[in-house]
């Protein structure tokens, strides 16, 4: 138990950008990984990036005329839920921008790359390395708990028949339909 809480607290650490789950003494940032800015992103109007795509064979990923290395297929292609992460990311960062418009302000996007946005991608390929990197240890805690003893459904108490409904709405409160 001790181990998964580990790895789970370690787990929310980065994916909170290291605003959960700090340990005392320890870093207040996700720590940096090994991909690296080695070509800049033009930061003019002109070098705004229309595009991005990754060479898996030379680890790097462009960014208009700029490049970022080394960075594994693992790291470019991690998915939550169907979402490419970084994909997603960069989709949302390109001259034209993608995904969903709600509002006229939707249509407000920055005029040129900036240094926060190579900081940005930065850690987030920092952070998809170090959720990466925790894969095999997950893969064998997982072994570890399905491989132990299971409680049957017998052998849990009955749940009281007030717990089985579901809670009325508080006054004051608009249902949700």
């Amino acid at each position: 138990f001790a181990e998964l809480k580990a790895i789970g607290a370690r787990l929310l650490f980065l994916h909170t950008y290291a605003a959960r789950f700090r340990q005392e003494g320890g870093p207040s940032r996700v720590p940096p990984g090994v991909a690296r800015c080695v070509k800049a992103v033009p930061g003019d109007a002109a070098g705004y990036p229309d595009a991005f795509d990754h060479d898996p064979a030379t680890r790097a990923l462009h960014v208009g005329d700029g490049e970022f290395a080394p960075v594994t297929a693992e790291v470019y292609g991690f998915q939550v839920s169907g979402l490419q992460v970084v994909r997603s990311w960069l989709r949302s960062r390109m001259r034209q921008g993608a995904g969903r418009k709600s509002s006229p302000l939707d249509d407000i996007r920055p005029q040129r790359w900036t240094a926060a946005h190579t900081n940005e991608l930065l850690d987030l390929l920092w952070v998809l390395e170090a959720t990466v990197a925790l894969r095999p240890e997950q893969a064998r805690l997982l072994d570890a708990v399905t491989a132990g003893d299971c409680l049957a459904a017998d052998d849990l108490p009955p749940v009281p028949a007030a717990m089985r409904q579901p809670p009325k709405p508080r006054a004051g409160k608009a249902a949700l339909l």
